[in-house]
Formats: C-alpha cells, sequence, structure tokens
C-alpha cells in the first residue's frame, strides 16, 4: 500500500459519520468519546494521484492498517440510532508535489441537508468533501454506533483549493477519494425506556399502614405482583463512565388517608454529586430521597442497562412535608423508603 493511498483514506475516513442524514433521527444525541474512521482509497483516484506527482502522508496520529487508514475520532455528538450530527477527529495529512506542501488537519463531519467534511488548511476551515449516502448502513454493537459504506467525493471547493496550490487542473469536483467506515464510541448513555422499580421497605411499608396511609401508582406507573412499584423511564443522560447524570420518569406515587391526598410525580433520578431522587409536588420541584449506591452494581447487555439495589431514605424536606399534611410527626429524615432496582433501555 503506497502512502499516498493510507493518507487519503485518513482524509475522507471522518465522512461517513454522514450517512446518519439516510436515516430518521431519534431524540437521543450523545457525546462521542473515542473510536475511529477508515477509509478504503479507490484504485483509479490513487493511480491518477501516483501520476500527478502527488504524495500524501498521515499526520499522526493517524494510522495505516490492513484495511486502511484510521483516523482517531476526538469529540462530537451524534444520534447514537442514526449517526446524524458531528464528530471531530485528530491527526490530519499532508499532499505534497515537489516544493509544494499542503497540510489538512481538523477532520470534522456536520451533517445537515448537504453532508460535508470540512478541514482545516492553515487558519482557513474548508469543507473539502462531501458524502453519497445511497448505500450506507448504520450497525449497532451494543451502545456504540458503526457507518459503512459512505462513498467520500471531493467537493468543488476542496478541488479548487488543490487545483490552485498544486498549479494543475486535474482535480475536478466529484472525484471519489474512496468508501469509509466509521466505529463510535460514546461517552453518554441517553435512555429511552426501560423503568425503576421500587420495593417499599417492610418497616415504611407498616408504618404507613399504622398510620392509616395507602400508597398506590400514579399512572403510567404501576403496581407488580410481588408488590413493588415500577416507574417509566422517559429520557435522561449520564456520563459512559462514572454515570454521572440524570434519568427521568413519568408516573408517580400517591399517599392517601381520608380526605388528604398527596401525589409526588415525575421522579429524576441525579446520580452527582450527591446521589438524590427529585420529584413534582404540584408545579415544584424538590429532594424527595437521598440515594446510597454503594452496593449497587451496573450491568450492560446490549443496549439494556441495569443499575442496583439502591437504598432510598427520606429527606428532611420530605419528612416534614408529609407529617404537615397528614397531621403526623411519624416521619423523619433517613427514614428508609425501600430498595430501587433500573433496568433501563439506551438509545
Amino acid at each position: 500500500m503506497s502512502t499516498l493511498t493510507r493518507t487519503l483514506r485518513v482524509a475522507a475516513a471522518g465522512a461517513l459519520v454522514a450517512l446518519a442524514v439516510a436515516a430518521p433521527a431519534s431524540a437521543a444525541t450523545v457525546k462521542v468519546a473515542g473510536g475511529s474512521t477508515t477509509l478504503q482509497l479507490d484504485a483509479a483516484t490513487a493511480k491518477a494521484l501516483k501520476g500527478l506527482g502527488v504524495s500524501v502522508t498521515p499526520i499522526t496520529p493517524a494510522k495505516a492498517g490492513s484495511k486502511g487508514v484510521s483516523f482517531p475520532i476526538t469529540g462530537g455528538a451524534i444520534d447514537p440510532a442514526t449517526a446524524a450530527g458531528t464528530i471531530t477527529h485528530g491527526g490530519g495529512l499532508q499532499l505534497r508535489a515537489g516544493g509544494t506542501r499542503v497540510r489538512l488537519t481538523s477532520f470534522t463531519i456536520g451533517v445537515d441537508k448537504t453532508p460535508s467534511i470540512s478541514v482545516k488548511a492553515g487558519t482557513a476551515r474548508l469543507h473539502a468533501f462531501t458524502l453519497s449516502l445511497s448505500k450506507a448502513k448504520v450497525a449497532r454493537a451494543g451502545l456504540g454506533t458503526t457507518v459503512s459504506g459512505v462513498a467520500v467525493k471531493l467537493s468543488t471547493k476542496g478541488a479548487a483549493a488543490l487545483n490552485k496550490a498544486f498549479g494543475v487542473k486535474a482535480f475536478a469536483r466529484g472525484l471519489r477519494i474512496g468508501t469509509a467506515t466509521v466505529r463510535a464510541t460514546p461517552g453518554q448513555i441517553a435512555f429511552t425506556g426501560g423503568a425503576t422499580s421500587l420495593a417499599l421497605d417492610p418497616g415504611a411499608a407498616q408504618a404507613l399502614a399504622g398510620l392509616g396511609i395507602s400508597a398506590a401508582p400514579a399512572a403510567p406507573a404501576t403496581a407488580s405482583p410481588d408488590g413493588s412499584l415500577a416507574f417509566p423511564i422517559t429520557g435522561g443522560k449520564v456520563d459512559a463512565k462514572s454515570l454521572a447524570g440524570t434519568i427521568t420518569h413519568g408516573g408517580g406515587l400517591t399517599l392517601t388517608k381520608g380526605a388528604t391526598a398527596v401525589t409526588v410525580s415525575d421522579f429524576t433520578i441525579e446520580t452527582a454529586p450527591a446521589p438524590k431522587l427529585t420529584a413534582l409536588l404540584g408545579a415544584a420541584r424538590f429532594d424527595l430521597a437521598t440515594l446510597d449506591l454503594s452496593a449497587a452494581k451496573v450491568a450492560t447487555s446490549g443496549r439494556a442497562v441495569s443499575v442496583g439495589p439502591v437504598t432510598a431514605k427520606l429527606t428532611k424536606a420530605a419528612a416534614d412535608g408529609l407529617n404537615q399534611a397528614f397531621g403526623t410527626t411519624a416521619f423523619a429524615e433517613g427514614l428508609t423508603l425501600g430498595t430501587a432496582s433500573v433496568a433501563a433501555r439506551a438509545a
């Protein structure tokens, strides 16, 4: 494999991400933490460049391999289901003919109505490549996103810039550079479904019964035969490594005694800096419980993410509010409400 072939693969590698345009985007967008893009250079283009006397060499950290040149992904944000969004890369490439040298760095994929790859040439940014998505495919392996079959072509501006730099007319709009594949690793996990289950602590259940207070799920939350309550996950996003972030839920919990009913709803789990569960009471959000994650274990299988067990304990604000609502002093800060388990579906 010639140096020219290897480097040009790097140049277009990031392009494939743009295939996201070919599929409808979902609501989830996550940061990209890593991965790589490779490009299989078109044989005819490699031959033509060699004939022009143009040599191309990678700018580290781009690396050549058996399947092409690997161009490391440094950041960006995409819809993990379609790859629509932006992906940035490290390294670059150098094109040289005689005493003329052109350095292209900071490849960035921009996906909109006209997907393109922009590069940095000196201090200017140039939209050097366009993308053809007719044969592009998106595949998922766990939480990652792989896109293949994206045809990378030279843009009008890219062709003009290269012709001017090398004093030729050989570079033309639409020149096929090659076929790209991207493997993106998410830096975040976005949730699109699943549920969090809460098994009431026997002591808490007994205390509520002793006070004549009944607890029932508020739709779309449901009660399970084992007595636990399930709250559907509606969204949220956490860091893929630290799990710092939020998980939002629908439904809620209604406590009733006689004519008094208190409903707390729209639970949000906040995992950092101090894990807690917040809820809406009317239009106001407050801290309902603290969460103890010390015994919790995290497991992933495909795009299924589970976390548990998590112990939930009543906050002082929640205890004071319940005491006032039900005319009692039985609710105290630190009262163990139960044990929660998260079974979420990631985007």
